[in-house]
């Protein structure tokens, strides 16, 4: 089946999913609304300032997204040979994946960086032979400039998907280790918001209800949790217990709690950097 090109309306609407990345962005959208306005005209070199503005964009976001020093401060980048700083690929590799290790990448989180950004880069070098306004290279078609555009705007929201996926895969990657994190502060450190409801207590487990994960910058990953503690409450000592005389209860309470990881080490969480704290004003109502 012979591939349809978008019409200039959906074409649009991919560049309004692409400027609600960045809202406030102006230039984004600035560039966007210059191209979309050029390429549906009737300009005889239409197609050639459209690829301009495009190029422009592309170059804009890749910058914006993956900046010199952050992308160069990352310990898989190498300086390639013949240039001054960042390629192309190694920009779209810091938005997709930070400074996360190509081996943690490709081998625990599957994703394949060549794969995903292939399809932009080739669009990248069209655009820019596209810009040169020769008797030999006027774009004027029609279908030809929408198509181009189309892959553009296609390429750089394939990079916001797999920067998604990417941040998705590391999340379901470092569940088990934020749990044991968590259980073993509960259970090696006293919480005074759980030691002051009864003569001894102790935590049962734990769950988790829910954790975001923050790249706080190209050295440490940072993860917020939020979930259910467990406990035994006993009231009295074990001769009491045994006497009648005491009471153990089980309760629960929702806590919260933050930790690190190296990037360099995603799946190893620093224990002296996790903290929990556990609400217990239900048991105070």
């Amino acid at each position: 089946m012979p591939y349809r090109v978008p019409e200039w309306p959906e074409i649009r609407a991919k560049g309004g999913s692409l400027a609600a990345e960045h809202p406030d962005d102006h230039f984004m959208k600035t560039v966007l609304e210059g191209a979309f306005l050029v390429g549906a005209s009737e300009n005889p070199i239409r197609g050639n300032l459209c690829a301009a503005a495009m190029r422009e964009l592309t170059g804009h976001v890749l910058h914006s997204m993956a900046p010199d020093q952050r992308v160069m401060a990352c310990p898989w980048y190498e300086l390639v040979k013949d240039t001054r700083g960042p390629t192309r690929m190694q920009r779209v590799t810091y938005i997709v994946q930070g400074a996360l290790p190509t081996d943690f990448v490709e081998k625990v989180l599957k994703l394949d960086l060549n794969k995903i950004a292939r399809p932009l880069l080739k669009t990248i070098e069209r655009l820019n032979r596209s810009t040169h306004v020769r008797e030999e290279t006027i774009l004027d078609d029609d279908e030809e400039i929408r198509l181009l555009v189309d892959d553009a705007l296609d390429g750089l929201l394939d990079i916001y998907d797999a920067a998604r996926t990417c941040r998705d895969a590391v999340h379901h990657s470092l569940r088990t280790e934020v749990f044991d994190a968590v259980l073993e502060r509960l259970i090696s450190e006293t919480l005074q918001e759980l030691d002051e409801l009864s003569t001894h207590t102790s935590v049962d487990g734990h769950e988790i209800d829910d954790y975001t994960i923050t790249f706080v910058d190209d050295e440490f990953i940072e993860l917020s949790v939020a979930g259910t503690v467990y406990v035994e409450l006993q009231y009295g000592s074990r001769s009491d217990i045994r006497n009648d005389m005491g009471a153990v209860l089980s309760d629960s309470y929702p806590y919260t709690a933050s930790m690190k990881a190296r990037v360099i080490e995603p799946q190893r969480i620093l224990q002296d950097s996790v903290f929990v704290s556990v609400d217990n004003s239900a048991f105070y109502e």
